[in-house]
């Protein structure tokens, strides 16, 4: 099964189509932006109360143009903006408003200021080939000093939720940059992990049919990989799987699926956990939910086990995540209801399990499966399944079940 087979299923049922991007999963280019589903749009963005001026933001907006202006004037490039003690000092003094105690005068209706006027820097930005260091210079140049390093990262994350519904969707990608260039795998995942918990939070937890909160989170599918791979591997650790959740990761993974899985075999401790704690989750709940997103992610999953070992797992070769995906145990309890997309599933597990075909044999003929699904347990039993799951797989997809050639009589 390939990303034409997982396209195919997404045409289906209307996710949109699985493209890859090209290049290695840390530095690869966003693709152009893939509606899922063109009939849904993000909720109009917040208007902000007041865009008039105040002292505070005139004073921002002076800095951030000194900024870009010792920018353009530094020809070294061997000391980045982050490093120059002078510029750091003014960022203190006159955008954060550090004071002597190292703690920030500004109220919280100034911090929103502050953000708003950061918000509309790096969208202004977005073509600036410095783009990255000025972000590396407001947000990361006191990582020398942990009171006001934290406070900066605190300013840090409070703009990418802002950012989400302004939107300057690209500020986001600053973040995960910053987050894949850390040679610390603890810290990179505590961070990973502080921006995860914060964005489900805002956008997931509180998304309803009402405010659908989750759309302002459609859009980064075309505008940051890396940001998808994230989503799709880790959010289910973060909040119970709900649709609006597994809308996003069903589009999100439609549409990135190869550079997800390149982005995981270069980041082994997510790989690791997705395999181990994440996989399961969404299986599980495809089992038990009968919807649209259940069928879409029922396939996503067939695709994940299909390819795990061929473009992800680390071999002889290449580094790489070391824990298997393997749910077979878990589909072949008899706590689910059987439904195509549960045969489905299995076919892709039995080709990817450890297991012997035999004891797996075995096991499928002790089964208690209703009458409908018989014919599917007897192509699952066949001879070398394991080398010909992708047509088993096809051959299960086409099957008309009695149930459903009397619904269709």
């Amino acid at each position: 099964m390939n990303s034409d087979a997982l396209a195919a299923a997404a045409a289906m049922t209307g996710t949109g189509s699985a493209t890859g991007s090209a290049g290695p999963s840390r530095t690869a280019t966003p693709p152009a932006p893939v509606p899922a589903e063109p009939a849904s749009t993000a909720p109009s963005a917040p208007t902000v109360a007041s865009t008039a001026t105040t002292p505070l933001t005139d004073q921002a907006v002076n800095v951030l143009a000194q900024l870009v202006k010792t920018s353009k004037m530094n020809r070294s490039r061997t000391t980045s903006l982050a490093e120059k003690p002078e510029v750091q000092a003014l960022l203190d003094k006159d955008l954060f408003l550090i004071q002597s105690d190292r703690r920030t005068k500004m109220n919280p209706i100034q911090q929103l200021q502050l953000i708003r006027t950061l918000s509309q820097f790096f969208m202004e930005r977005v073509d600036d080939g410095h783009r990255y260091a000025y972000f590396e210079a407001i947000f990361l140049g006191r990582a020398d000093d942990p009171i006001l390093h934290e406070y900066r990262l605190s300013v840090m994350y409070q703009l990418v939720s802002f950012s989400i519904q302004y939107p300057v969707l690209q500020y986001i990608n600053h973040v995960m940059t910053w987050l894949c260039q850390m040679k610390n795998e603890e810290l990179e995942r505590n961070y990973s992990d502080r921006l995860l918990d914060m964005i489900v939070d805002h956008y997931v937890r509180t998304s309803n049919e009402r405010n659908e909160m989750y759309k302002f989170l459609q859009p980064l599918r075309g505008t940051s990989n890396e940001f998808c791979a994230l989503f799709f591997a880790r959010a289910a650790l973060h909040a119970p799987l709900n649709p609006h959740m597994v809308k996003l990761i069903c589009e999100y993974s439609t549409t990135n699926i190869e550079f997800i899985h390149r982005h995981l075999r270069d980041t082994p401790w997510l790989g690791n956990d997705f395999a181990q704690k994440v996989v399961p989750k969404l299986v599980e709940y495809s089992l038990t939910n009968e919807t649209h997103s259940a069928d879409v992610l029922a396939w996503v999953i067939c695709y994940v086990q299909f390819k795990w070992e061929i473009d992800v797992l680390a071999n002889d070769d290449r580094k790489g995540p070391t824990k298997r995906v393997d749910v077979l145990d878990l589909l072949l309890s008899t706590d689910y209801p059987w439904s195509k997309r549960r045969c489905c599933m299995l076919a892709s597990a039995i080709s990817s399990s450890t297991k012997c075909e035999a004891v797996i044999r075995q096991q499928l003929k002790r089964l208690d499966v209703p009458y409908d699904y018989k014919p599917v347990i007897e192509r699952l039993c066949a001879e070398d399944l394991k080398n010909n799951a992708p047509r088993v797989l096809e051959s299960i997809t086409d099957m008309h079940l009695a149930q459903e050639l009397q619904a269709n009589s």
